[in-house]
C-alpha cells in the first residue's frame, strides 16, 4: 500500500534548502525500493518528470542501490532524465546514478548506451560519456573503450570533453589500455587531453 504521509515527506526534504536534509530524501527512496519498488513503480515514473529539479532528483539517487533483478526499470526511470538540462540533475545522473545502474545489468546497459549515443542531444551523450568513467566504465573497461571511442569523436565538446575525462579515469586505473587508445586515428583534440592528464 502506497504511504502517501511517506511520500509528502520525502518531497519536503528533496526540496529542502539544506543537502543532508535532501540526501535523507534519497534515502528514504532507497529504503522504499528495497522493499516495494513494484508497488512504487509508479509514483517514481510520475516523480522523474515532476517540474522541481530536486524531486527528480530524489528518485535517481534514490537508484543506487537497486536490486539486480529491477535494473530494467531503475534504466526505464532514468531514460528521460538523460535529457535533463538541470545540472543538479545531470551531475546525479551519468556520473552517479546511471553508472551504478547500468552495472546491474551490463549486457541491457550497452544495448541502451548504444541506442542512446545516436540520440541528437548533448545532455545524453554527455550523460553516456560520464557513466563510462566511473563505477559501470570501471568495471568493464575493455567494452566500454568503444562507446568511448565513439563520443570522442563528437563534433560538441560538451560531450567529447566528457569522453576524455572518462578515458582519463580508466587509463588511470588500466594503463594496458594506453596503447590502444592513444592509437586511435583523427582524435587529436582528445589525445592530447586525454595524454596530459594521464601522464603526468
Amino acid at each position: 500500500m502506497i504511504d502517501e504521509k511517506l511520500l509528502t515527506k520525502i518531497r519536503e526534504l528533496a526540496c529542502h534548502p539544506d543537502w543532508g536534509k535532501r540526501e535523507t530524501a534519497a534515502s528514504e527512496i532507497k529504503i522504499i525500493n528495497d522493499k516495494s519498488f513494484e508497488e512504487y513503480f509508479p509514483v517514481w515514473k510520475d516523480w522523474v518528470k515532476d517540474s522541481d529539479p530536486n524531486i527528480r532528483r530524489a528518485v535517481e539517487v534514490g537508484l543506487l542501490r537497486i536490486k539486480k533483478e529491477y535494473a530494467k526499470e531503475a534504466i526505464e526511470l532514468l531514460e528521460p532524465l538523460l535529457h535533463d538540462e538541470n545540472i543538479y540533475v545531470r551531475k546525479n545522473c551519468g556520473p552517479f546514478a546511471l553508472s551504478y545502474v547500468c552495472y546491474k545489468n551490463s549486457d541491457l546497459a550497452f544495448q541502451k548506451l548504444k541506442v542512446w549515443m545516436k540520440i541528437d542531444d548533448a545532455n545524453v551523450r554527455w550523460n553516456i560519456a560520464m557513466c563510462l568513467g566511473v563505477y559501470f566504465g570501471l568495471k568493464f573497461p575493455e567494452k566500454s573503450l568503444a562507446p568511448l571511442k565513439i563520443l570522442a569523436a563528437d563534433k560538441n565538446k560538451f560531450v567529447w570533453r566528457a569522453a576524455a575525462s572518462s578515458l582519463v579515469k580508466l587509463l588511470r586505473k588500466f594503463p594496458e589500455y594506453k596503447k590502444e587508445v592513444y592509437g586511435w586515428k583523427d582524435l587529436k583534440n582528445v589525445l592530447e587531453v586525454v595524454k596530459k592528464y594521464v601522464e603526468k
